[in-house]
C-alpha cells in the first residue's frame, strides 16, 4: 500500500512526459509543414532560375552563331584577298602614296576590333541588366497594382541599382539556404535526441513494468508489511534515482522547447524572406517578354552594324595587305643596306689588319737593324777599322732609310688614326675590332717569343763570331742579305702606301654612302612626321566615330520607342490585313468587271477600226474615182475651152460674116451649160476633198485611241499580275498563319487534356489526403480516448486486483504498436504521394520548356499571344496554368498547402532541402 502513491506519481510523470512528447511531435509536424512550404517555394524559384538559365544559354548560343558568322566572313575575306593579289600588284604605284594612311587605318582597325569586343561584353552586361530590370519591373508591378500597364516608367531606373538589388537578393538567398541547412541540422539533431529519449522511455517503461510485476509478486507473497528496513531503503534509493532521471529529462525537454521556439522564429524569418524573394521573382517574370523583344531588336541592329563593320574590315584588310607588301619592300631595301654596311665593315677590318701587319713588319726590321748594329760593333772591335768604316757608312745609310721609313710610318699612323676616328664616329662597331686586336696581341706575343728565340740565336752567333772571327765572308754575305731585305722592306712600304691610298678612297666612298644613309634617315623622319599628322587625323576621326556612336545610342533609344509604336501598328496592320483581304476580293471583282468592260470596249474598238478601215478603203477608192473623173473633167474642160475659143473665133467670124442671131444664141447656151457643169464639178471636188480630210482625221484619232487602249491594256495586265502576286503572298501568309494556329490549337488541346488529367489526379490526391486526414483525426481521437482511459484507470481506487495491471500494460503496448504501424503506413503513403507530386511538377516543367523552345523556333511570339487571347506576357499564361492546377497565390491556397504537406515524410524533406542547398 505504501508503493501505491509512488506508483501513481510515476504514472503521472509518465503521462506528463507523453504529453510533452506529443507536443514536441506536433511542433515537429508544424516545422515540417513550414519546411515543406519553403521547399515548394524553393522548387518554384528553382524553376524560374532554370528558365532564366535556358534563356541565357540561348543568348550565348546566338552570340556563338554570330561569332561563327564573323569567322566565316573573315575566311571569305582571306580567300578574296588571295584572289585579288594579282590586281593589287598593278595598284601598288597608287598605294605607295597612301602608305601613311594605311598605318593609321591599321590602328583604327585594332580600335574597331577592341570596340567590337567591348560591344560583345556590353551585350552580355546588357543581358544581365535586362534580367535585373525584369525582376525590378515585376516587383514594382506586384507592389503597385494600379501601375500594371506603366512598364515604361519603371525602365527609368539605372542598371547599377538593379545590379545591386540583384546582388542583395542573391545574398538573401544564400543566407536563407544557409539558415535552412542549419535548421535541417538542428532538426536532425532533435530527431536523434528524440529517438534517444524514446528509447530511454521505452527502457524505463519496461523497467516500470518489471517493477510492477515484482511488486505484484512481492505483495502476493508478502501481504504483511515488510519486516526489514533495508528493503525499504533500497526502494527509496531507486525512487530517488528515478526522480533525478525525471528531473534531468524535464530539463532536456525544456531545452528542446526553447530550441523549438528559436526554430519557429527562424522559420518565420525564412518564410518572410522567401515570400519577398517570390515577389521579386514574380516581378522578374512580368517584363521578361518585352525585354526579350527589345534584346532581339537590339541584336538585329547589332547584326546590321556588324555587317557594316565587316565591310569596313574588308576594305581595311585590303589596305593592310597593300601596306604589308610595301613594308616588305622597305625591309628588303634596309636588309640590302645592312649587308652593304657589313661588307664595308669587313673591308675596314681587312685594311686595319693589313696596317697592323705592316707595323709589325716595320718593328721586326727595326729590331733586326738594332741587332745588326750590335753585331757590327762587336765585329768592329775584332776586325779592321776599314771594313768597319764601310760598314758604318752602310749602317748610316740604313739608319737614314730607317728614319725615312719611320717618318713615313708615323704619317701613315697619323692618317690611320684620323681614319680610325672618322670610322668610330661613323659606326660603333669597335667591339669586333677589339676582339680582333686581342687575337693580334696573341700573335704579337707569339712574335715576341720568336724575337726572344732570335735573340738567343744572336747570342749564339756572337759566340760563334768570337770563335770564328776569321770567317768574315759569310758575314758579308749576311750583310748583303740584310741590304736585300731592306730593299724588300722599302718595296713593301711602297705597297703599303698604295694600299693606304686605296683605303682612303674606300673610306671616302663609305663617307658618301653614310651621307646618303643620313639623307634617307631624314626622309624617314619626314615620313614619321607625316604619320604623326595622320595619327592626329585618325584621333579626330575616332572622336567623330565616338560621336556617331553616341548618336546611334540615342537612335537606339528612339528606335525602342518606335518599336512600341510599331507593335501597335502591327496590331492595326493585322486588322487592316483582313480589311485588305476583303478589299482585294472586291477589287478583284471590280477588276474582273473592268476587264470584261475593257474587252468589250476592245471588241467595239476593233469593230470600229475594221469599219473605219473599210470606210478608208472605200473613201480611197472614191477618191481615186473622183481623181479619174477630175482628170476626165479637166480634159473635157480643156476640150470645151478649145471649143469656146473656136466658138469665139466663129462668133468673130460670124460677126464679121453677119451670121444669124439664132446660131449665136445656141452657142451661148452651150457655153453657159459648160460653165454650169464646171461649177458643179468644182463643188464635187471640194466636197470630196473635205470628206477625205475628215476621213484622215478620223483615222488618226482611231489610231491614237488604239495606242491608248493598248497602253491601258498593258497597264491593266501589269496591275493584274501585281495583284495576283500580292494575293498569292497574302494567301501564303494566311495559310501559314492558319497552319500555325491549327498547330497551336492542337498543342493547346493536348495541354488542356494534360491539365485535365493533372486536375483529376490532383483531385484524387486531395481526396486521398482528405481520407488520410480523417484517418489521422480518428487516430488522434483514439489517442485521446486512450489517454482518458489511462487517466481513468489511474484515478480508480487501488482496491482492484493487482493482477489486472500487467494485462492493461500489455494492452496499452499492443495499442501503441498498432498506432506506430499505422503511422508508418501513413508515412509510406505520404512519401508515395510526394513522389507523385514531384513527378507531376517535373512533367509541368518539361511541358513549359517544350512550349518555350517551340516559341523560340517559330520566332513569332506575337502570333501566339494573339492566338491565345488578350494575354500580353508569358507569366500570365503561367498563372493560368497554375490556376488550372489549383496553385493560386492566395492565403487560402497557402493554408491548403500547409494541410497537404502535413502528410509528407520528414526525412524526405530534409534530404531534398540538402540537395538544393
Amino acid at each position: 500500500m505504501e508503493f501505491e502513491p509512488s506508483k501513481q506519481c510515476h504514472l503521472r510523470q509518465l503521462q506528463q512526459l507523453k504529453k510533452k512528447l506529443l507536443a514536441l511531435q506536433q511542433e515537429l509536424e508544424f516545422r515540417t509543414e513550414e519546411l515543406q512550404t519553403s521547399y515548394c517555394s524553393l522548387l518554384q524559384y528553382q524553376s524560374l532560375l532554370e528558365k532564366q538559365t535556358s534563356d541565357l544559354v540561348l543568348l550565348h548560343h546566338h552570340c556563338k552563331l554570330k561569332e561563327d558568322e564573323v569567322i566565316l566572313y573573315e575566311e571569305e575575306m582571306g580567300n578574296h584577298n588571295e584572289n585579288t593579289g594579282e590586281k593589287l600588284h598593278l595598284a601598288q604605284e597608287q598605294l605607295a602614296l597612301a602608305g601613311d594612311k594605311i598605318v593609321s587605318l591599321e590602328r583604327s582597325l585594332s580600335l574597331y576590333r577592341d570596340k567590337y569586343q567591348t560591344s560583345l561584353s556590353n551585350i552580355e552586361l546588357l543581358e544581365c541588366q535586362v534580367k535585373m530590370l525584369e525582376g525590378e519591373l515585376s516587383g514594382i508591378v506586384s507592389q503597385d497594382p494600379e501601375n500594371k500597364g506603366d512598364h515604361s516608367k519603371v525602365r527609368i531606373y539605372t542598371s547599377s541599382c538593379m545590379i545591386q538589388e540583384h546582388q542583395e537578393t542573391l545574398k538573401r538567398l544564400s543566407e536563407v539556404w544557409q539558415k535552412v541547412s542549419e535548421q535541417d541540422d538542428l532538426i536532425q539533431e532533435l530527431r536523434n535526441k528524440l529517438a534517444c529519449s524514446n528509447a530511454l522511455v521505452l527502457e524505463r517503461e519496461e523497467a516500470l513494468i518489471k517493477l510492477q510485476a515484482d511488486f505484484a509478486s512481492y505483495t502476493a507473497t508478502h501481504r504483511h508489511p515488510p519486516s526489514s528496513s533495508e528493503d525499504c531503503e533500497d526502494i527509496k534509493k531507486i525512487l530517488k534515482h528515478l526522480q533525478e532521471q525525471k528531473d534531468s529529462q524535464c530539463l532536456h525537454v525544456e531545452e528542446y522547447q526553447n530550441l523549438v521556439k528559436d526554430l519557429r522564429m527562424e522559420l518565420e524569418a525564412v518564410s518572410e524572406q522567401k515570400k519577398n524573394i517570390m515577389k521579386d521573382m514574380m516581378k522578374l517574370e512580368l517584363d521578361l517578354h518585352g525585354l526579350r523583344e527589345e534584346t532581339s531588336a537590339h541584336m538585329e541592329r547589332k547584326d546590321k552594324e556588324v555587317v557594316i563593320l565587316q565591310r569596313r574590315l574588308q576594305e581595311l584588310q585590303i589596305q593592310f595587305t597593300e601596306t604589308q607588301k610595301l613594308g616588305l619592300k622597305k625591309d628588303k631595301l634596309l636588309q640590302e643596306k645592312d649587308e652593304m654596311l657589313h661588307e664595308l665593315e669587313k673591308e675596314l677590318a681587312q685594311v686595319q689588319n693589313s696596317l697592323m701587319k705592316k707595323e709589325m713588319e716595320l718593328e721586326k726590321q727595326q729590331r733586326m737593324t738594332t741587332e745588326l748594329e750590335l753585331t757590327i760593333q762587336e765585329v768592329k772591335q775584332d776586325k779592321s777599322r776599314a771594313e768597319c768604316g764601310t760598314l758604318r757608312a752602310e749602317i748610316q745609310k740604313l739608319k737614314d732609310s730607317l728614319e725615312e721609313t719611320q717618318q713615313q710610318q708615323k704619317l701613315a699612323a697619323q692618317q690611320a688614326a684620323q681614319y680610325k676616328e672618322e670610322i668610330l664616329l661613323a659606326k660603333n662597331n669597335l667591339e669586333d675590332a677589339q676582339r680582333k686586336l686581342q687575337s693580334y696581341t696573341f700573335l704579337e706575343k707569339q712574335k715576341t717569343e720568336t724575337i726572344q728565340e732570335l735573340q738567343r740565336e744572336l747570342q749564339k752567333l756572337q759566340k760563334d763570331s768570337l770563335i770564328a772571327g776569321e770567317e768574315l765572308a759569310p758575314n758579308r754575305k749576311r750583310i748583303e742579305e740584310l741590304t736585300s731585305e731592306l730593299s724588300e722592306a722599302r718595296r713593301k712600304l711602297e705597297i703599303s702606301e698604295k694600299e693606304k691610298r686605296q683605303f682612303q678612297k674606300t673610306t671616302a666612298e663609305q663617307d658618301m654612302k653614310l651621307n646618303e644613309l643620313l639623307e634617307h634617315l631624314k626622309i624617314l623622319q619626314h615620313q614619321q612626321r607625316e604619320q604623326a599628322s595622320a595619327k592626329t587625323s585618325l584621333t579626330e576621326e575616332l572622336q567623330e566615330v565616338t560621336r556617331l556612336l553616341e548618336e546611334k545610342r540615342e537612335q537606339l533609344k528612339k528606335s525602342k520607342e518606335q518599336e512600341k509604336l510599331l507593335e501597335l501598328e502591327l496590331e492595326t496592320f493585322q486588322q487592316e490585313e483582313k480589311k485588305k483581304e476583303k478589299m482585294t476580293k472586291e477589287s478583284l471583282r471590280m477588276l474582273e468587271e473592268e476587264n470584261e468592260n475593257v474587252k468589250a470596249q476592245l471588241m467595239q474598238c476593233s469593230t470600229q477600226l475594221d469599219s473605219s478601215l473599210s470606210k478608208q478603203n472605200a473613201s480611197q477608192q472614191v477618191i481615186q474615182e473622183l481623181n479619174n473623173e477630175l482628170v476626165l473633167q479637166k480634159e473635157a474642160l480643156e476640150s470645151l475651152q478649145i471649143q469656146l475659143d473656136k466658138a469665139v473665133q466663129k462668133e468673130k467670124q460670124y460677126i464679121q460674116t453677119m451670121v444669124s442671131k439664132e446660131a449665136y444664141e445656141e452657142l451661148s447656151r452651150k457655153s453657159a451649160a459648160c460653165q454650169d457643169d464646171l461649177t458643179q464639178t468644182l463643188e464635187k471636188l471640194n466636197h470630196t476633198t473635205s470628206e477625205t480630210k475628215s476621213l484622215h482625221r478620223s483615222l488618226a484619232q482611231a489610231q491614237e485611241r488604239k495606242v491608248q487602249l493598248e497602253d491601258e491594256i498593258i497597264a491593266y495586265e501589269e496591275r493584274m499580275k501585281k495583284l495576283n502576286m500580292e494575293l498569292k503572298k497574302l494567301q501564303g501568309f494566311q495559310q501559314q498563319s492558319e497552319l500555325e494556329v491549327h498547330a497551336f490549337d492542337k498543342k493547346l488541346e493536348e495541354m488542356s487534356n494534360q491539365v485535365l488529367q493533372w486536375q483529376k489526379q490532383h483531385q484524387s490526391d486531395l481526396k486521398m489526403l482528405a481520407a488520410k486526414e480523417e484517418q489521422l483525426r480518428a487516430f488522434q481521437e483514439e489517442m485521446t480516448a486512450l489517454k482518458e482511459n489511462l487517466l481513468a484507470d489511474e484515478k480508480e481506487p487501488c482496491c482492484l486486483p493487482q493482477r489486472s495491471a500487467p494485462k492493461e500494460s500489455c494492452r496499452i503496448r499492443r495499442e501503441n504498436d498498432q498506432i506506430m504501424s499505422n503511422m508508418e503506413q501513413w508515412a509510406k503513403e505520404q512519401n508515395h504521394l510526394h513522389n507523385v507530386m514531384v513527378h507531376l511538377q517535373q512533367e509541368n516543367k518539361k511541358l513549359k520548356t517544350e512550349i518555350e523552345e517551340k516559341k523560340l523556333k517559330t520566332g513569332h511570339p506575337r502570333l501566339y499571344t494573339k492566338a491565345l487571347g488578350p494575354s500580353k506576357t508569358e507569366p500570365i499564361q503561367k498563372g493560368k496554368v497554375c490556376a488550372t492546377l489549383g496553385w493560386r497565390g492566395t492565403a487560402q491556397d497557402m493554408s491548403q498547402r500547409m494541410d497537404i504537406t502535413k502528410f509528407v515524410g520528414i526525412p524526405h524533406c530534409s534530404e531534398q532541402v540538402d540537395t538544393f542547398c
